[in-house]
């Protein structure tokens, strides 16, 4: 029998609060994190909103590096330390991490000046968090860098567990960070028509859902087997039954209009974890908001599970959309509805658009213990992810 891979640790930096029992207090107690991008930089959007990371602990060692690689150490501290891994051999611990844009605010900080320093480039590649993280820890595992847009989490995920099936390493961070709300990427998305206008925010799944609002943070997941952790008394908080990836190759900005490419991927991960649809209690979806995507991933999910199946909320409403972060951070947070037996709702969600035939987490948030949960991830480019933990 397969050992099983388990998460003995996670931490995280979101507009909710950095440490994960800060972010889960401030989404189940409905916390509003739309905040309003001030500077000169902003004047010409008009009002311009954002899901800012604000009580980031700060370190004299990192004030000069990249606002994405601080998300990375801070959640990785709090993985590394409820892990318990300073008495792990450097040797043996792993690191797939990673951003889907790298250290974006510190190359368009620079602007172009012929006399530039390379030492920008440090903090600039998609790999700069994992290896920083090196750094910062001093382990020496093999290190891997998967940059898949919105899906990075994940992917980072499906290679961690890579590693560690063939025997690379005994412990891997696996995770995602991302720091690029700039006035760039701002109007790139705006021009799009991609942003939420709507005073609350953005209401994914909502028959007046209008889009979403970027955000920032970042996740870290500490993954080793399950003998590993026992031999050492490491504590495991899950079960990592399955983490599958998938591709969808209709258009680089738009998913197959009748969820036809996530459904495998879906049934895929069920098949890999030995489970059936109705085992999955709860799933976090990648849910953006937009009028395409829900309508599509709705489509999909009632396929697979049923109109009237398992739960499903999504919780960029509460968090903003994390781009490269999304993946990693839902994935925790999806792991946390598992173990605490809550399901947080979809912010902002007051009348459910019947395109989108889901069964909805009721308003509010709800009780409920389950035994195995989902949470899915998609990227521009068509990057597919899907996984599934189930009670350790």
């Amino acid at each position: 029998m397969e050992d099983p891979i388990v998460v003995t640790g996670w931490g995280m930096v979101t507009p909710l609060g950095c440490g994960v029992e800060s972010a889960w207090k401030s989404l189940l107690g409905g916390e509003k994190v739309l905040r309003s991008l001030e500077g000169k930089e902003w004047s010409a959007f008009g009002s311009p909103r954002a899901g800012q990371v604000l009580d980031l602990p700060s370190s004299e060692k990192l004030a000069r590096r990249d606002r994405s690689l601080r998300f990375a150490v801070a959640a990785a501290e709090e993985a590394w330390a409820m892990a318990d891994l300073a008495r792990v051999g450097p040797g043996r611990i792993a690191t797939t991490f990673s951003s889907s844009k790298g250290g974006l605010l510190s190359l368009l900080s620079t602007g172009f000046d012929p006399s530039v320093t390379w030492d920008f480039l440090t903090d600039f590649f998609p790999h700069a968090g994992g290896q920083l993280l090196k750094q910062w820890f001093g382990f020496k595992g093999p290190s891997l860098s998967v940059s898949s847009a919105c899906s990075t989490g994940i992917g980072s995920l499906v290679e961690g567990i890579r590693l560690l099936r063939d025997g690379e390493c005994d412990v891997v961070l696996a995770g995602s960070t991302e720091a690029s709300i700039h006035p760039l990427l701002y109007a790139g998305f705006r021009n799009m028509g991609l942003f939420s206008e709507k005073e609350g925010g953005p209401s994914p799944f909502d028959l007046e859902r209008d889009g979403f609002i970027m955000g920032e943070g970042a996740a870290v997941l500490i993954l080793e087997t399950h003998s590993k952790a026992k031999q050492r008394g490491a504590k495991s908080l899950a079960i990592v039954s399955s983490a599958v990836l998938g591709g969808d190759a209709h258009e680089a900005l738009e998913m197959e209009p009748e969820g036809r490419t996530i459904v495998p991927v879906i049934r895929r991960s069920l098949e890999r974890a030995g489970l059936s649809p109705h085992d999955i209690g709860y799933v976090n979806a990648h849910g953006t908001g937009t009028r395409l995507n829900d309508q599509v991933e709705s489509a999909a999910l009632a396929e697979v599970f049923g109109m009237n199946g398992t739960y499903v909320s999504s919780t960029k409403g509460a968090t903003g959309h994390l781009l490269g972060a999304a993946g990693s951070v839902e994935a925790v947070l999806a792991g946390l509805a598992l173990i605490k037996g809550e399901l947080p709702d979809t912010r902002n969600l007051q009348d459910p658009d019947p395109d989108c035939p889901i069964r909805h987490v009721e308003k509010g948030g709800m009780k409920k213990k389950v035994d195995h949960v989902m949470s899915l991830s998609y990227g521009f480019g068509g990057q597919l992810g899907a996984v599934i933990f189930s009670k350790a």
